[in-house]
């Protein structure tokens, strides 16, 4: 049930980044949802589910919205695990945290990114990428992270998305 329920989930935020996100862009940035629910998952579930998370979602990008395979799922997966590896060492009820991990998140996205674009020979300035799209990006995800983590964190209290299953 854990299973289909993170599958909804991660469908549903593909739905709403493709077709409301467009008309909540402000100066060409959008929020990072998937980011969001990445560090969610991280914080509340830790490994592997985080980074099985990141990488599915980040392959559903990928497929629909970039023009690489692999590219989304690489660093939502890493995001994921990385995040995944405080899972139990930090209070996770505070929104404080996941807003802290998502910034710092979104800028490893951004300078992944650079990096990618740099090996492949794109002339870019980190100075302009960084005040033109990586910090408006951060700030408008650290913005609705706290929407997205409160209703994570809520779903994550239901029985179901915690019942361990045992075959033996």
């Amino acid at each position: 049930m854990k299973i289909w329920v993170i599958a909804g989930v991660l469908l549903g935020n593909l739905i709403i980044q493709s077709s409301l996100f467009p008309f909540i862009e402000v100066y060409g940035v959008r929020p990072d949802s998937l980011m969001v629910l990445v560090i969610s998952f991280a914080l509340l579930a830790g490994n592997p589910t985080s980074a099985v998370a990141g990488l599915c979602g980040g392959l559903l990008q990928d497929i629909l919205f970039g023009q690489n395979i692999g590219f989304y799922a690489l660093q939502y997966m890493l995001i994921g695990y990385f995040v995944g590896l405080v899972y139990g060492k930090v209070f996770a009820g505070k929104l404080l945290i996941p807003v802290f991990f998502v910034g710092i998140a979104t800028i490893f996205r951004g300078l992944f990114a650079f990096l990618w674009m740099y090996f492949a020979g794109v002339d870019v300035s980190l100075n302009w990428l960084f005040l033109r799209t990586i910090l408006p990006e951060m700030i408008y995800t650290v913005i609705v992270t706290p929407i997205i983590y409160y209703y994570m964190n809520k779903l994550y209290r239901h029985k179901f998305m915690n019942r361990r299953w045992y075959f033996d």
